[in-house]
C-alpha cells in the first residue's frame, strides 16, 4: 500500500481496519452497488476520501465502553466512503496519471455506457479498454 494524498500507507491500513471491524458491527454496509455507473456485479470497493474521519472517529469508537456509535458519527463516516466498482475505482485512482482517458471514461458513464463486470484485479483492462496506463 503506498502513500495516497496525505495519508501515509500505515494511517490508511489502521483506517481500513477500525472501517473493517465498524463493517462488522454492521454499522458500515457491505457495498452492493456502484455509486457512480451502477454496476452491481463482480468487485465492489469501499473508496475512502478522507482516512481521517474513518481512522480518527473510529478510534474514539472503540475506546467507549461500551462500544457506541451515536448517529452523527456514522453519518460522518457513512459520508466518506464510496460504494465503487474495480472499474470505476482504479479509474478515479488514474486521474493524474491519464486525466483525458478518465475523462472519456467518466462521460461514457454519463451517457450510460455500461461496462463488463471486473472479477479479478486485473490492470490490463484499464489499459487495453481505456487506454490507462
Amino acid at each position: 500500500m503506498h502513500k495516497y494524498k496525505k495519508w501515509s500507507a500505515e494511517t490508511r491500513q489502521a483506517s481500513l481496519k477500525l472501517t473493517n471491524k465498524a463493517k462488522k458491527m454492521g454499522w458500515i454496509p457491505e457495498p452492493r452497488k456502484c455509486r457512480r455507473c451502477n454496476q452491481d456485479k463482480g468487485i465492489i470497493h469501499l473508496h475512502n476520501e478522507d482516512y481521517d474521519v474513518t481512522l480518527f472517529t473510529l478510534q474514539d469508537v472503540f475506546k467507549r465502553f461500551p462500544v457506541e456509535i451515536t448517529d452523527k458519527e456514522l453519518e460522518n463516516i457513512n459520508e466518506v466512503l464510496e460504494p465503487l466498482c474495480w472499474r470505476c475505482h482504479m479509474v478515479h485512482h488514474s486521474i493524474y496519471r491519464a486525466p483525458k482517458a478518465c475523462a472519456e471514461y467518466w462521460d461514457d458513464i454519463k451517457q450510460g455506457v455500461w461496462f463488463e463486470p471486473v472479477y479479478k484485479h486485473n490492470f490490463n483492462i484499464l489499459k487495453t479498454e481505456h487506454g490507462i496506463y
